[in-house]
């Protein structure tokens, strides 16, 4: 492929597991030099542990509560002091509440929109603020949005929202960044083949009064490749949009849900 990572300096949260240590995964697999943030800390060194062996790319492991501001500050601080400016912020962090609207509680509400959307706006301003600064023509920022940000899920709604103000926020970064010289872009996974996939349809099977087995395969039945997606799917879009090829493309969604939305 054509990606342009040698020499470039990628930031991927929500990298201890799932999409996000794929992506992180694969940006060192193209010759990046990773900075992986979870909040889970024995977790996300493990992770970069992993990459760092298996490509031979420094890696760096950090533990941040990214829905506080304050703590996206103190690691950007770090990051632009030891190690130096990123290239790519890659956001792909996400936690999800299973219960129905109507029995949200305020702080489950305000959790998931601090982890999943808040945190995007807090890195990426941190992110573009150092960029200008350093003087750098180019940069991008890609992130995690999802299939139910256009399609709204039962059970799922404080995430199907979350994710929803994702697709605008990249929206109104991609007319605002353009001058800086960067890209933003955002990727709808559909059911992807990950850990938080398999602990959603556990628990909100319950909330719809299903087997977990049941509700899998209600979910799953209007997938028109007939399968669930794979973490390194994601990835390869994710680095694609990330890798100098797509700078022209910004201010948009990409959706990879196997023609599960068809938008």
């Amino acid at each position: 492929m054509g990606e342009q990572y040698n020499g470039r300096l990628c930031i991927v949260t929500g990298a201890a597991r799932g999409i996000g240590k794929a992506c992180a995964a694969k940006f060192a697999e193209y010759g990046a030099d990773v900075i992986l943030v979870d909040i889970n800390r024995e977790a996300v060194e493990a992770s970069a542990a992993d990459i760092a062996k298996a490509y031979g790319r420094n890696t760096y492991a950090y533990a941040v509560d990214i829905s506080s501001f304050a703590d996206c500050e103190t690691f950007m601080a770090d990051v632009r002091a030891n190690i130096g400016v990123a290239d790519v912020l890659a956001n792909c962090a996400g936690i999800t509440v299973a219960k129905h609207m109507i029995d949200l509680e305020p702080a489950e509400w305000d959790r998931v929109m601090g982890v999943n959307l808040r945190s995007i706006w807090c890195l990426s301003q941190l992110f573009a603020k150092q960029l200008r600064e350093s003087g750098k023509a180019k940069g991008n920022i890609v992130s995690i949005s999802s299939q139910a940000s256009k399609i709204g899920e039962s059970a799922n709604g404080v995430y199907s929202v979350s994710k929803a103000g994702i697709n605008s926020l990249t929206q109104v970064l991609g007319l605002e960044y353009a001058e800086y010289g960067i890209s933003v872009a955002a990727v709808c996974p559909g059911y992807v083949n990950t850990e938080m996939v398999q602990e959603v349809f556990q628990k909100r099977s319950l909330v719809e009064g299903k087997t977990p087995e049941e509700y899998e395969k209600e979910l799953t039945a209007g997938v028109a490749m007939g399968r669930m997606c794979e973490p390194e799917e994601v990835a390869d879009l994710m680095a694609f949009l990330a890798g100098g090829r797509a700078d022209y493309i910004t201010g948009v969604t990409v959706t990879i849900a196997g023609g599960k939305t068809l938008i």
